[in-house]
């Protein structure tokens, strides 16, 4: 109680104190006995607690919105603040962003390899494939966006950072957020007034749309003013969507930017290097040119100045331009740019030098010279691999003198081995050494890299050689062994003994001399065994073994990369990838010895071979010798075949064929021989040649369908008119046959034999008829099914060469052989509805024939099959009558109620039948670049469209009324076939013309065959 009282002296601190709730501590701590004399008081009132004289403090709500939001409803944007936000803003984030970004890109510049013998990219190499960048293309994201985040968005330098962000990410190959970041600098920064709402973005002024900031350029102080980053944001954008193959709005984008008044005369360079870069990708090589020359002269960077100037002597190159292209590999070597590039650009003027009148004897002594100088002695082997280049086809020898000596040179170059290694593969390939050049077509394979130029003729010769080679062994080597079964028992014996004896001579040498290295291994200087100083051996540190040594082991990587490129980690890497250094003269002829040695029944160990053993191996009796003979005429057939398809060699081809006929005139494929011949010299233009096998087919084999082919013209170039026809008078036959129409269909069939002949679909007309006689066949009394069997049989003699056909003829001839079973198969099948309505099998529809799978599960029918049907309790559907087969009933089509108007706006329609993706993409280029050159002004649009998953489709648009549709269709349908998109067939797309509102009710029905029905009967004339 008394330090209640000492308390109210002090107001204050009391004041205090009662805030913090002491008084009912106080309260608490009075004498009880003082609560006792006052509890009788009842009537006196109680006394209240006196209020506090401060507020107590509420719980503040945390503010989560980023320092930028929070900045910006701060109205006030003086002149001091804008001073410390510009420059914090500028100077602790933006430029070492801008620092590190830049650093990135000139680091990937200078460590990208490219291969100056076709064009170079547009740009070095891509960040993306470069795996150390990705961390420090995140630092410059995480920076630009702490900038963005921390200070205020009405910062000049906000924009900036937008830009860098965008770029890592374009560097990065994240291409969508790349095209949204730049996108968003396009919305976010776009000029408006403070009295708009919204921002519109294009305004009109002297009747031309601009899109871009106008910036201030008068005045001295102009240059050192800050740009906006918006007018850069749209050529990065730019370059985004052609990253995407988004070509068109890449094409509208810079056409509006070429007439927009205010886009500033700085971009002017950036804005003709992406237009080149553009026509460059889409391969528009002679449209690159202009603004290719406009970027050079406009650029301010030296190293893309070299290089598009390099790439334009390479276009003025393929554009027989070759003054041109001096002068700019002239201008290349001013610039002083990379070593390797100012090498380059000495190497292509040498070039073509030497297409000069004796100009080839003055290049070959600049590069003599250039090879003495210490400056270019990193590049001896690119020297060396031109002088072989330019010394072929004239002196072949010397060519490949020339790169087997830049082979030698070490060079750590995996670009320039690549490609000297392609050049004596293609060597040999000329020479029709198809051996040596698979070994060198291997090599290739196995240093190039993924992004090489050639890499899929080197794959795909690399596989067609190894074919050619293991046909071309198989014929050495059964020839061999059948020149050794043939010789007198005698003379064989004494010579399998001779070899024998000398392959187990050099077994022990190999054997002795194998032990010999093992034994000296220990002693080689090579290892660091016995060698105090280790100067031979790999450094060890510290003691510690060599794989344990991380430093040896990167060398070692290194070391074996810069030699051996990049190998798979596999046994045996040396024998899989056959490397071709150190590689004997394997183009020789395989020796009786070897063929012997490897023949069937001769695997022992060398070192036990007897003349005995090797004789086993040999086609002594009459089934070996058959077997022998016919993988000889089976590797001769297949031969030729590969030097004709896949090779395409038609001489050797010829030449293979002449050989197969001159060593077996009765091979069982002879007609199919006669006949290739018969075209294939028709082709080299041979008619003498042509016309003697042609009267050999005629008159030795008239009755195979290669005799019906040459006497009527058939499957050859026939035009795309006739070929509709002949398609649509097949489809006809075919549909009336599944429709039932029997008779129908065969009159069809033998309507386009009369007005076709043989054609390139004869072989599914005679399958065609073949079916309709077995149809009539088993539809009369009796049992036999002879003439079945003869029309399905006479099918597969005359197209044996055809293995869809013959399959198909052989399941039919099946069918026939098991009719029995499948009737009865069939009849045990029970159709029933399931608990949804549709109709269920009780075995799946793609099942297997009887005779194929000979006991399916099937349901026990037995009482149901001897139970007859009684259509009054099925009638009235009672329980437990037996349940009749229930026919499919088809859903009837789609009523589509197309309709004439002639005030809508029309589209023209491309449909495409089955036709790969690649095809549909080139023919949306082809029709993209046809209508900039033809229609420009016109500015038609075309995009594909999906319809359904099968019905894809390429829209034209947009007409404003019929007419222009139906002149713009008439002018396509005749130039498609022709020169737009020619590796299309004509029967594997239609066009057709169809108005927006058609299009919108097909769109939802998905009715085209109805619509093509519409669209023939109120638009087809002819």
């Amino acid at each position: 109680m008394n330090s209640y009282k000492s308390l109210k002296k002090y107001p204050v601190l009391f004041s205090l104190l009662f805030c913090l709730g002491l008084p009912t501590v106080i309260a608490q701590n009075k004498p009880r006995d003082n609560q006792s004399q006052q509890a009788p008081q009842s009537n006196q009132k109680p006394q209240a607690h006196p209020k506090p004289l401060f507020k107590p403090r509420e719980p503040k709500v945390q503010d989560r919105r980023p320092p930028s939001e929070v900045m910006l409803e701060k109205k006030r944007w003086t002149i001091v603040r804008k001073f410390f936000q510009n420059m914090a803003t500028r100077f602790n984030y933006y430029f070492h962003a801008r620092v590190k970004l830049d650093r990135v890109v000139k680091t990937a510049s200078r460590s990208g390899q490219d291969n100056y013998n076709v064009l170079l990219p547009f740009y070095p190499a891509s960040l993306q494939n470069q795996g150390y960048s990705k961390a420090e293309l995140d630092s410059v994201i995480e920076k630009t966006n702490m900038a963005i985040q921390l200070h205020d968005p009405r910062g000049k330098w906000i924009d900036d950072c937008f830009l860098l962000m965008g770029r890592a990410y374009f560097y990065e190959g994240d291409f969508e957020n790349a095209n949204k970041t730049f996108q968003y600098i396009n919305l976010a920064f776009a000029p408006r007034k403070k009295s708009e709402y919204k921002t519109v973005i294009g305004a009109n002024e002297n009747d031309q749309i601009s899109i871009a900031n106008r910036e201030k350029t008068k005045g001295f102080l102009s240059r050192f003013r800050h740009k906006s980053a918006r007018n850069d944001a749209f050529l990065w954008r730019a370059k985004t969507l052609l990253e995407l193959k988004e070509y068109d709005e890449v094409q509208a984008l810079l056409n509006i930017l070429q007439a927009d008044p205010n886009f500033p005369h700085r971009l002017d360079g950036g804005l003709a290097e992406v237009r080149a870069y553009s026509n460059y990708m889409q391969g528009r090589y002679a449209e690159t040119i202009d603004p290719l020359q406009v970027a050079i002269d406009k650029s301010h960077d030296k190293v893309a100045k070299a290089r598009m100037s390099f790439i334009l002597g390479q276009l003025y190159v393929m554009q027989h331009r070759n003054d041109s292209a001096m002068d700019q590999f002239r201008h290349v070597i001013r610039l002083k740019p990379d070593p390797m590039m100012d090498f380059q650009a000495r190497l292509q003027i040498a070039k073509m030098n030497a297409t000069t009148d004796g100009g080839l004897a003055q290049s070959q002594s600049a590069l003599r010279h250039m090879l003495k100088k210490e400056r270019f002695s990193h590049f001896r082997d690119a020297i060396l691999y031109t002088m072989g280049t330019l010394e072929y086809p004239k002196d072949p020898e010397a060519a490949l003198n020339y790169m087997q000596q830049s082979l030698k040179v070490s060079s750590d170059n995996i670009v320039q081995r690549t490609l000297t290694y392609k050049g004596i593969a293609d060597i040999y390939y000329d020479q029709r050494k198809y051996l040596e050049a698979k070994k060198y077509y291997d090599s290739t394979a196995g240093v190039m890299t993924p992004d090489f130029a050639d890499a899929a003729i080197v794959n795909t010769r690399k596989e067609v050689l190894t074919e050619v080679a293991a046909k071309v062994a198989v014929i050495q080597r059964e020839d061999s062994l059948r020149r050794l079964a043939v010789m007198p028992e005698s003379d064989r014996n004494i010579l399998l003994a001779k070899m024998a004896a000398t392959i187990r001579t050099a077994a022990a040498e190999k054997k002795k001399k194998d032990a010999m290295q093992r034994s000296n291994s220990y002693d080689n200087p090579a290892f660091g065994f016995n060698n105090a100083d280790n100067s031979y051996g790999p450094k060890e540190e510290k003691g510690d073994w060599y794989f344990y040594n991380q430093s040896s082991k990167a060398s070692g990587y290194s070391e074996f990369k810069r030699r051996w490129g990049n190998r798979q980690a596999t046994d045996n890497w040396r024998r899989s990838q056959s490397g071709v250094v150190n590689q004997a003269n394997s183009n020789a002829p395989i020796q009786v010895e070897t063929a012997a040695a490897e023949a069937p029944g001769a695997n022992v160990p060398p070192d036990s071979l007897t003349g005995e053993v090797l004789a086993k191996g040999l086609p002594l009796t009459p089934e070996k010798l058959a077997a022998s003979v016919k993988l000889s005429e089976d590797a001769w057939f297949e031969l030729g075949k590969l030097y004709h398809d896949k090779l395409e060699n038609f001489p050797l081809a010829i030449e293979t064929y002449d050989s197969l006929l001159l060593q077996y005139p009765n091979h069982p494929r002879k007609p199919e021989v006669l006949y290739s011949l018969y075209i294939w010299n028709g082709k080299l233009n041979r008619t003498a040649e042509a016309e003697r096998y042609k009267t050999l087919v005629l008159n030795q084999y008239g009755n195979t369908n290669f005799a019906d082919i040459i006497r009527s013209g058939g499957l050859k170039d026939v035009d795309a008119a006739k070929k509709k026809q002949i398609s649509q008078a097949y489809d006809s036959a075919y549909t009336a046959f599944m429709s039932g129409d029997v008779a129908g269909a065969l009159a069809r069939k033998r309507a386009a034999d009369t007005a076709f002949g043989v054609n390139f679909l004869q072989p599914k007309f005679d399958l065609l008829e073949a079916m309709i006689v077995v149809k009539n066949d088993t539809l009369s009394a009796t049992d036999s099914l002879q003439l079945s069997r003869k029309a399905v049989t006479a099918v597969m003699n005359k197209y044996a060469s055809d293995p869809a056909i013959k399959a198909q003829a052989q399941a039919l001839l099946d069918a026939l052989d098991h009719r029995a079973e499948l009737v009865n198969y069939l009849a045990q099948l029970q159709i029933r509805k399931d608990e949804g309505g549709g109709v269920m099998v009780d075995e799946n529809i793609s099942m297997r024939y009887p005779w194929q799978n000979p006991q399916p599960v099937l349901v026990d029918r037995l009482n149901t099959a001897k139970t007859p049907l009684d259509s009054s309790k099925i009638a009235a559907n009672v329980k437990g009558a037996p349940t009749a087969p229930i026919a499919t009933v088809q859903p009837p089509k789609p009523v589509t109620p197309y309709k004439l108007s002639a005030d809508n706006p029309y589209f023209v329609v491309l449909a495409f039948n089955r036709v790969s993706k690649d095809l549909m993409d080139e023919g949306l280029n082809q029709f993209t670049r046809y209508n900039a050159a033809k229609h420009a002004s016109e500015k038609i649009e075309v995009g594909s469209f999906v319809l359904t998953p099968n019905d894809i489709m390429l829209i034209f648009r947009i007409f404003p009324n019929e007419d222009k549709a139906l002149t713009y269709f008439d002018e396509i349908r005749e130039e498609a076939a022709v020169s737009i998109i020619p590796r299309i067939r004509p029967t594997e797309y239609t066009f057709f013309v169809i108005s927006r509102d058609n299009f919108i009710l097909l769109n939802s029905t998905k009715d085209i065959s109805g619509y093509r029905k519409f669209f023939v009967d109120n638009y087809v004339t002819q």
